[in-house]
């Protein structure tokens, strides 16, 4: 049994109406720390570069705390167009001091339904993703928002037996071979509701293939809710079923913004 590190690298807040307004910096760490949380990162949505000076009221909230655990200044960052480019560069990170980036594909980006479409179009960001170096975590592999589907009136997605073995295999040895973390992600994969109890142990079976591989893996909650900070405990019980060792498990490697210390 390993003993893995608690640690919830994906958390939004109320600052870019991506989360609710319980999702203040304050209690974040509140509820983190009564979880049993030791470093959290924060990773509000980057779509577009008129929403940065939005996160810098994030990092001055960040600023602001005397947490008793790590805290990292983060960004998700999101395809807006299939084949496209991330909002993000070398001068952004550090013009606007983000410690990390996590990233991946939102969408379908299809009009017309076609399931193996669908699983090249989601296996091919992945792999792009993998390969950014400015990217260190690839965010909910095979997540799908359930709106998208019942708006373009394509058959849910509830099964990972769609996606073949050799695309694990290969995403597996690409984030291993570029250093990026797949994420293990709570709200959005193992503990959503649009997701049934077949699909879960499917998708569990999925992330131990890329773990034979050698990929290390992100802890994230995805929460947008205080409510919803609770799966990261089905995400570090995951991280445990994997058996992953501790140098399996990402962190930054950048001193935290604020610390316990």
């Amino acid at each position: 049994m390993t003993d893995t590190p608690k640690l919830d690298f994906h958390i939004h807040t109320k600052y870019l109406r991506c989360a609710n307004e319980t999702m203040e910096l304050p209690a974040i760490v509140e509820e983190c720390r009564q979880l049993g949380v030791t470093a959290l990162g924060i990773t509000d949505h980057l779509n577009t570069l008129d929403t940065l000076d939005l996160h810098l009221l994030i990092k001055r909230d960040i600023e602001a705390l005397e947490p008793a655990m790590d805290v990292y200044f983060g960004v998700e960052l999101n395809y807006m167009a299939m084949d496209g480019a991330f909002a993000f560069s070398q001068e952004v990170k550090e013009q606007y001091g983000f410690q990390f980036a996590i990233g991946g594909i939102h969408s379908t980006y299809m009009d017309t339904y076609d399931l193996k479409t669908l699983v090249d179009i989601q296996h091919r960001h992945h792999l792009k993703t993998c390969e950014d170096p400015l990217v260190d975590v690839l965010v909910h592999p095979y997540w799908f928002s359930s709106g998208e589907f019942k708006s373009k009136g394509f058959p849910w997605f509830d099964s990972m037996k769609a996606v073949p073995e050799s695309y694990a295999r290969e995403l597996g040895q690409v984030a291993r071979d570029t250093g990026t973390a797949i994420e293990i992600n709570g709200c959005a994969n193992l503990d959503s509701p649009s997701f049934s109890d077949r699909y879960v142990k499917e998708y569990v079976e999925y992330l131990a293939i890329i773990a034979g591989e050698g990929a290390r893996f992100s802890l994230g909650s995805d929460a947008h809710d205080i409510g919803r900070l609770k799966p990261i405990l089905r995400v570090w019980q995951v991280a445990e079923q994997l058996g992953l060792s501790t140098d399996r498990v990402w962190k930054p490697e950048c001193p935290p913004l604020v610390g316990k210390a």
